[in-house]
């Protein structure tokens, strides 16, 4: 059984979010999935970017405004957004809270692309 915390998980920081590389080639030898938990404080964007992976948000707390191929909608705690593959698509945290949410993906992104988009900073103890 592999479980992984955000605690000990790979992670960045950029653009005033935090990414957590949950599950991934890289950290359970995933094959089919990669998820991450994502932190967005007020104010913070995640800039519009495409890949053939495709995905969904679960928004856990927060709001903030979606947009997937230059159509624009309003999100927030509750929500699960469907990201089709090779969509240009981009999240604004309007919000006065930080606005979390899961990834989820398929297929992986694999371990050569993770260190690619993820420039991965392990956490240290403090």
């Amino acid at each position: 059984m592999k479980i992984i915390n955000p605690k000990n998980a790979p992670q960045y920081e950029r653009d005033h979010i935090r990414s957590y590389l949950l599950v991934a080639e890289s950290t359970v030898g995933s094959k089919h999935i990669t998820a991450t938990m994502v932190e967005m404080k007020p104010g913070g964007i995640q800039k519009p970017h495409l890949h053939n992976t495709e995905q969904c948000y679960m928004i856990l707390e927060g709001h903030g405004i979606m947009d997937i191929d230059d159509e624009k909608a309003e999100v927030e705690a509750g929500d699960t957004v469907f990201i089709p593959s090779n969509s240009v698509h981009g999240l604004i945290n309007n919000g006065p809270v930080i606005l979390k949410y899961i990834s989820a993906g398929s297929p992986v992104f694999g371990g050569s692309r993770e260190r690619e988009l993820w420039p991965i900073n392990r956490p240290t103890n403090e």
